[in-house]
């Protein structure tokens, strides 16, 4: 008997192909439906509630952009493989517009499709799927099994590149199946409407922890990434506030991180809510810039007064051209819009070499140190040598 988790729905105007997909997807467990056109593909989202969706990019009268745009207008929490015989760039581009949208994507694939990799792609979600469902999570909030870790920003000073700051990241401490990180959980957090729950547990203990740092003589600002739900909750600014006074932290020391999508629906209300953060002092970062579709907009729209050049497209700097001058690019954006601007996913010498000559202003990544547990910061932050951070990174 299959579960919940446990719908595909493929869509692709190629019958046979539609054939192949079902027959593997019925071998791994799963209930099928099809479609091949836009319109059974709208009657199909309500009759079977799918939890996967194969989409094909390119279908008869409509092209997979329209059908991505409106699949997020339709709030549907699928899942979603993207599948085209088109070029890579381009299926690339489709997935970037579909995580901007909000969109889960699981994977993009080429045509013509192995056997393996959907097999691989469907045996992976199942398992992910069955690990956990909701009240596990709702347990693991009430229960205490959540923990945060921190990844160490340096920002660029005087001296040299000193730690100022931290990102900080959540993780579940399964009783059972031992550390579990937030792309596993987060999906079924927003899902389920507990992500509100899981965004005020890191706030509320990454500012704690902020303020335990300055009563041992470290000075360390935090990034907390927002939740989409929280970006529209009137009552939120009031509330954070609370909790900075409790623990006696500084709105100045706070910086919350929104994705472009976040900022997309009931702009109105959005614009007032992160007014009132910054006229409070928070800081607001437009996070994994350099992936989205309008993220130019929000820069002059929306207060940001920070922008963070996504991960995926600093890992390319090294490698690329195209990359290294999207990126200067972006940064010399930035600095006329009188922004800070922040590259995540700095792995390598290489990379750090060029953000540096770039002009970045803030740095993060696994070359200086993955997110680790609050007291490995407190090592950190006190052996750092700034004249060499490479080096310095344990």
């Amino acid at each position: 008997m299959t579960s919940p988790a446990d719908v595909l729905l493929a869509v692709d105007d190629e019958t046979d192909f539609l054939e192949l997909v079902e027959q593997i997807a019925v071998g791994a467990g799963y209930e099928v439906f099809t479609a091949a056109s836009a319109g059974e593909l709208r009657d199909r989202i309500y009759e079977c509630k799918p939890s996967i969706i194969l989409l094909d990019l390119q279908l008869p009268g409509v092209d997979g952009v329209e059908i991505l745009r409106e699949l997020a207008a339709r709030k549907v929490t699928a899942g979603i493989i993207l599948a085209s015989g088109m070029d890579t760039r381009v299926i690339a581009s489709a997935r970037q517009l579909a995580a901007s949208l909000g969109l889960t994507v699981l994977a993009s694939l080429q045509k013509p499709l192995m056997i393996e990799d959907i097999e691989n792609l469907l045996e992976k979600h199942r398992q992910q799927s069955a690990r956990f469902v909701e009240a596990d999570l709702m347990r693991a909030i009430e229960e205490f099994e959540l923990a945060v870790h921190y990844q160490p920003k340096l920002t660029r000073a005087h001296t040299g590149w000193q730690i100022h700051g931290v990102e900080a990241l959540v993780r579940w401490q399964h009783p059972q199946l031992g550390m579990i990180y937030p792309g596993e959980f987060l999906p079924l957090a927003e899902k389920s409407g507990l992500i509100t729950a899981v965004t005020d547990f890191v706030l509320t203990e990454s500012l704690r922890q902020v303020g335990h740092w300055r009563e041992h003589g470290i000075k360390l600002g935090v990034a907390v990434n927002l939740s989409p739900r929280l970006v529209r909750d009137l009552e939120f600014p009031d509330r954070l506030e609370r909790i900075l006074r409790e623990y006696k932290v500084s709105a100045e020391q706070l910086t919350l991180e929104v994705t472009e999508a976040a900022s997309l629906h009931d702009p109105e209300l959005v614009t007032d809510i992160f007014t009132r953060l910054r006229v409070k002092g928070v800081g607001l970062a437009l996070d994994d810039f350099g992936t989205g579709t309008s993220s130019l907009t929000q820069l002059y729209k929306m207060p940001f007064n920070e922008l963070k050049i996504d991960g995926s497209l600093t890992c390319e700097v090294p490698f690329t051209r195209a990359a290294a001058t999207v990126v200067r690019a972006i940064v010399d954006l930035g600095h006329s819009l009188s922004l800070s601007v922040c590259a995540e996913g700095v792995e390598n010498e290489a990379a750090f070499d060029f953000l540096d000559k770039a002009g970045c202003d803030s740095l993060q990544g696994d070359a200086f140190s993955k997110a680790v547990p609050a007291f490995e910061i407190e090592t950190l932050f006190k052996n750092w040598k700034p004249a060499a951070p490479l080096k310095a990174a344990p």
